[in-house]
């Protein structure tokens, strides 16, 4: 297969590690803060159901074990999810804003031949447009001078 069929495999996982862990911890505290709210709700709803004196407390103490579980394994298998897709999801930012970045700061040095190439539905595209065609015009301008 030539190289210019293959696929785009991402070189890194993590392209600016300090900014994507940041904003993955940010999903998951917001995830985790939903979880134990809904726990609580719950816990509330349920107790007040389960309040009935006549129930025996064996059946109450087994609906709080079942739900707490369940609870639990909700959120154990929503976490690697949230993970996941908060990482996927801040590459197509933080990729797009590194390639930016770098091309600056050759234009930043003089060089206008630099161009943007961005990936197909990678963030910032349009203001990558932007720049390439600032690049163009300040190259004409330099060229015409």
């Amino acid at each position: 297969m030539d190289s210019a069929e293959r696929p785009y495999r991402r070189k890194q996982f993590l392209v600016d590690r300090q900014y994507q862990l940041r904003f993955v911890t940010r999903i998951f505290m917001v995830v985790l803060g939903v979880a134990v709210i809904s726990s609580l709700i719950a816990t509330a709803l349920i107790m007040g159901s389960l309040s009935d004196p006549n129930l025996p407390q064996h059946t109450f103490i087994y609906c709080l074990i079942t739900i707490a579980v369940t609870l639990l394994t909700e959120l154990l298998i929503a976490i690697p999810i949230v993970l996941i897709l908060g990482i996927r999801q801040s590459h197509r930012i933080v990729g797009p804003m590194s390639r930016i970045k770098r091309t600056l700061e050759a234009i930043g040095s003089g060089d206008y031949s630099q161009r943007i190439v961005l990936r197909q539905g990678d963030a910032l595209e349009d203001l990558a447009k932007a720049i390439n065609q600032m690049c163009e015009q300040l190259q004409q301008r330099r060229g015409s001078s």
